[in-house]
């Protein structure tokens, strides 16, 4: 799989410094090598995880986390959105995993990305990166994208340009 190298700077930079991360639809953990914190992989129980080497940690979902209150100061869920049937109720759990002051970056296939795949109607939510940070706002998480001037300007050109809609909140 080749790697964004603007996914893997968000998810080495945001972790830096944290305790413990958890990452949310972890699949064949194509990330793990960029989080600068101990961190926890969660994704649905499937018969592909049982077959593959790098595997998530915990069988589990997004609507229902097996984790207890501010468990996490850093989560990252990276294309996982779009396919959630309650979106609402995974956005309340990612709120109540996190730790006060703790970091989510959440990563969505924009409607360009949407676009590409044959098969959209397996696209339950569809985000913009406004659409995105709006929702997560109304959670109660706070967009700390500008703090990072790297964060901010790539992410408002990968939105406009690529395939993927970005948000970095806190709680």
């Amino acid at each position: 799989m080749t790697k964004h190298w603007f996914i893997a700077f968000l998810v080495s930079n945001y972790s830096k410094k944290k305790k413990m991360g958890l990452d949310l639809g972890s699949g064949r953990r194509n990330w793990k090598e960029f989080f600068q914190c101990n961190h926890i992989g969660l994704d649905l129980p499937n018969k592909l995880n049982n077959k593959i080497k790098e595997r998530p940690d915990i069988s589990g979902t997004i609507v229902e986390l097996p984790f207890v209150n501010d468990s996490f100061d850093f989560i990252s869920c990276i294309t996982v959105l779009p396919y959630v049937e309650n979106v609402d109720r995974a956005f309340r759990e990612i709120y109540r995993v996190m730790k006060p002051n703790g970091i989510a970056l959440i990563i969505v296939q924009n409607p360009r990305g949407i676009k590409l795949h044959e098969n959209t109607q397996n696209y339950i939510n569809k985000f913009t990166m406004k659409t995105l940070n709006q929702r997560l706002t109304s959670y109660g998480f706070k967009s700390i994208r500008h703090k990072n001037i790297k964060s901010f300007f790539y992410s408002i050109y990968f939105d406009l340009t690529s395939v993927y809609a970005f948000a970095v909140v806190q709680k």
